[in-house]
């Protein structure tokens, strides 16, 4: 029974692999074919290479692309867990808090737009007086 079955197996295979070989390999030109012909289907065959590696090296640049936007974003998502991190060990402030140089900043700006709008007040005073 095994003899039969593995008769039946290889003759399939053959069977199967076969012609598939013989048809893999086409032949390049039959002997009815001009050299016109010939020329024509090498030039054929040739746009159809330069097609695929076209069309191969446009998804290598996309495929370029996705990866470098995907570096970026796990690069900030990675920056900003380091930056929480600190903030939840205590080794920085959160951006909520307010640095005091920072207040200092601010202050003294206010002050100065203060002074400017003091500096104008005056001189609008003055120049109705004189009128």
């Amino acid at each position: 029974m095994k003899h039969i079955l593995y008769s039946v197996l290889t003759i399939s295979a053959l069977f199967l692999l076969g012609p598939a070989s013989a048809t893999a390999a086409p032949t390049r030109h039959s002997l009815s074919d001009t050299p016109a012909d010939v020329q024509r289907k090498a030039a054929a065959r040739e746009k159809q290479t330069a097609a695929r590696e076209k069309v191969v090296a446009a998804k290598a640049a996309k495929q370029a692309s996705k990866m470098q936007r995907l570096a970026i974003k796990s690069r900030k998502a990675t920056s900003k867990l380091q930056r929480a991190m600190l903030v939840l060990l205590g080794l920085e402030e959160s951006k909520a808090v307010t640095s005091p140089a920072r207040l200092r900043r601010q202050l003294h700006t206010h002050q100065k737009q203060l002074k400017a709008r003091a500096r104008m007040a005056a001189r609008a005073h003055r120049h109705r007086a004189h009128e």
